[in-house]
């Protein structure tokens, strides 16, 4: 597949997986970038374990350089694209790859088990569900933030629902929201948000999200302090453009939903300085930075917008 960002480094003339003489019913799609001892001590153990399993397994890497297609010639039953840098660009393209009814994504940091990838075709029994989202625990098995297990319907809030490295979609859903926002995500000028956003979409399409506590991955502790701040920030700065981005174009629900979330961050800054927790409270206070510089971002684009159309 060629489009002037995109192509075949191996494996890219072998059709996908099969699934009952059709498309495959399950895809997994993994973006990696830059991160080749990563992806090999979180993500290729579980993709080995995979190698039997009815999936169409894509691997979109815009790695510099060529350590991380050396690691997938251990892999043949993987297919391996290239794109240009941003986590949405790559998702899109994964996407386009496969012709798979469900399409799961995770991230290069993350393990999983066997049981991972059935159970995601399990959840889609339903023919109403869009999307489905687990939840993830890191390096010390300690609980990530995430909502309680059931179904959500639009207009629930899509930040803390689900996450980008434990999530997938019925392509359905997928062409009726349309692609990953390249504007959103790691790689972009807005390095987070494409999940939630791409969440919020489906929902407002008129598809349910389900929330299972039994779909668990490890999302592997790695980042610094300082790193670990920095994508609190990260995170508030796509809260901010995502809502600008939907109340722009006439999403008045975008408002209200941004209003609770922000005043569950104040409660939250509150009570992480109550209980003297420095880290917490450091986060807290890095989203925050993140979602003024959001703000001010809009505001900035709202501005060109208007003197071009002057």
């Amino acid at each position: 597949m060629v489009d002037g960002r995109v192509g075949p480094t191996r494996g890219g003339d072998s059709p996908p997986h099969t699934h009952g003489g059709h498309g495959p019913a399950l895809a997994l799609v993994v973006v990696t970038r830059d991160r080749p001892p990563v992806f090999a001590r979180c993500v290729m153990p579980g993709l080995r374990q995979i190698r039997h399993q009815d999936v169409d397994v894509v691997v979109v890497d815009q790695t510099t350089g060529t350590a991380t297609s050396r690691l997938l010639e251990e892999l043949p039953w993987v297919r391996q694209l290239r794109s240009g840098p941003g986590l949405s660009r790559g998702r899109n393209v994964g996407v386009a790859a496969t012709s798979a009814q469900i399409v799961a994504f995770t991230d290069d940091d993350v393990e999983f088990g066997t049981d991972w990838l059935p159970r995601i075709r399990a959840l889609f029994a339903d023919p109403a569900i869009g999307v489905v989202c687990g939840r993830g625990v890191d390096s010390q098995g300690r609980p990530l933030p995430h909502r309680r297990a059931g179904i959500y319907r639009w207009p629930t809030s899509p930040f803390g629902l689900g996450h980008g490295f434990n999530m997938a979609f019925r392509r359905d859903a997928l062409d009726d929201a349309g692609p990953f926002d390249e504007a959103l995500g790691a790689g972009s000028s807005v390095p987070s948000a494409e999940d939630t956003d791409m969440i919020y979409r489906v929902m407002r399409s008129g598809w349910s999200a389900l929330c299972d506590d039994r779909l668990v991955v490890v999302h592997h502790t790695w980042r610094t302090a300082h790193a670990e701040r920095a994508a609190h920030r990260a995170y508030g700065m796509g809260f901010a453009v995502q809502t600008l981005k939907h109340t722009r174009a006439g999403d008045t629900v975008a408002i209200r939903i941004a209003a609770r979330e922000v005043m569950g961050h104040i409660v939250w800054s509150a009570v992480s300085l109550g209980r003297r927790d420095r880290r917490a409270f450091g986060h807290q206070g890095a989203w925050a930075r993140g979602f003024g510089a959001g703000i001010a971002r809009g505001v900035r684009r709202r501005e060109r917008l208007q003197d071009a159309d002057h």
